[in-house]
């Protein structure tokens, strides 16, 4: 327990402001009955997150611990009242991560798509996280969690002026297109051979007969409009380029499997359509040549590595619980230790070896006894004393200088300037 209570409050620290009053108001921690604050009840619903126990030895190591004394029934009472607590939570969280970007000539690449979670004994997807990362610090600053039935949208993702979205196959349609285009962003979107519809100089357009013009190696860009069918046409550019012959063969493999497993016959303007990427992008061409469109979707892959750390680290895609308002308070609670781990680690590499801010004015933290700290006062009061003569002394000494921007993506950022 010592050691437990020495940990917290680190990760007290890097949670958002607010985080024990929304406990209260979003209904997660109404009453002190087998958990004293909302401090110990994040900390044994972060705890369930993680452990590779079942649900009862999970209880059984709180209770052992002194962090709660609750029955299994009543943990998941608990559970199933936090779900919108941890959400809020992890909502915040990712928001840190929207002030903080920084932009390639006015343009912000983030990466967009889903993944699937369900239990054990389910035969077909239960829920999708939806996600965004952000592809110059790598940080994930937006998600959104649905059920089965919610699709793959570029308009459910919040974005803002100068925005890229880059996405898959899935989300390339026009009502889509034109939420990005209406809060000033742009897409970067791969296509099918069966894409919407097309124009090209006022005359319907098929990808695929532009992709047969190609040679290898060969990138292409040609200025249509995306019909939309409710509204006027929305200009972009299609962009192109052909394959070699063992990453088009490759490709050509995976598109048979596919249809294998969906217990179809391949499509041959399918294994046509796999020699070639086809893209549509609305970002303006001075910002950005076919080269440089091609390049930039090429790290839309980050994300696909995000969502392997996620299932194969934080074991995101083993849900343990087959009761819908446990299974999204489960997955909220995966969130937030993922982007919680996202900080800590960001800031350790970048701004100190201890992993948070010191100098931060911290909330008042839930103390080793279960009783909350005063307000307006400190809950390490010996080191407040010496933060405070540090960044005085700082101040001082400190040479007035621009602040280093942080690169993570090191190809990136040099393929962009």
């Amino acid at each position: 327990m010592a050691d437990l209570d020495d940990e917290w409050p680190v990760i007290a620290r890097l949670l958002p402001r607010g985080w024990q009053q929304a406990a209260r108001e979003t209904s997660a921690f109404l009453r002190a009955r087998g958990v004293a604050t909302p401090a110990r009840l994040l900390r044994a619903l972060l705890f369930h997150a993680v452990s590779t126990g079942s649900l009862r030895s999970t209880v059984t190591q709180l209770n052992h611990a002194q962090v709660t004394s609750l029955s299994d029934e009543g943990f998941r009472q608990r559970l199933r009242a936090s779900a919108s607590w941890l959400s809020w939570i992890a909502q915040r969280l990712a928001q840190r991560y929207q002030r903080r970007t920084p932009t390639l000539g006015g343009l912000r690449p983030r990466a967009l798509d889903s993944t699937t979670i369900q239990d054990p004994t389910s035969r077909g997807t239960q829920w999708r996280l939806h996600f965004t990362i952000d592809l110059l610090t790598l940080d994930c600053d937006w998600h959104q969690l649905t059920d089965a039935k919610g699709s793959e949208l570029l308009e459910r993702t919040k974005v803002r002026a100068g925005d890229v979205l880059l996405a898959d196959r899935n989300f390339l349609r026009p009502a889509g297109v034109r939420a990005v285009q209406q809060a000033k962003a742009y897409v970067l979107v791969r296509m099918r051979w069966t894409h919407p519809a097309l124009t090209y100089g006022g005359r319907p357009l098929s990808a695929l007969s532009k992709a047969r013009t190609l040679r290898v190696g060969e990138a292409k860009a040609w200025s249509v409009t995306l019909v939309e069918p409710s509204g006027p046409g929305l200009s972009g550019r299609l962009v192109i380029t052909k394959l070699p012959l063992p990453l088009a063969r490759r490709a050509q493999r995976k598109a048979e499997k596919q249809a294998r497993k969906k217990g179809k016959k391949v499509d041959p303007r399918s294994l046509e359509a796999a020699r070639y990427v086809m893209l549509f992008t609305t970002v303006p061409e001075q910002s950005l040549d076919a080269e440089g469109v091609l390049e930039w979707y090429r790290f839309r892959w980050q994300i696909e590595l995000g969502f392997k750390r996620l299932k194969q680290l934080l074991k995101l895609g083993k849900l343990p619980h087959s009761d819908p308002e446990l299974a999204r308070a489960w997955i909220q609670a995966k969130v937030v230790v993922a982007l919680l781990l996202e900080t800590l680690y960001r800031q350790a590499e970048t701004i100190s070896p201890w992993g948070y801010d010191r100098q931060e004015e911290a909330e008042p933290l839930a103390l080793d006894s279960g009783d909350a700290a005063e307000p307006g006062t400190s809950p390490l009061p010996s080191t407040r004393r010496r933060r405070v003569a540090v960044r005085d002394r700082g101040r001082r000494e400190a040479p007035p200088e621009e602040a280093p921007t942080r690169r993570n993506v090191g190809s990136f950022g040099e393929l962009a300037s």
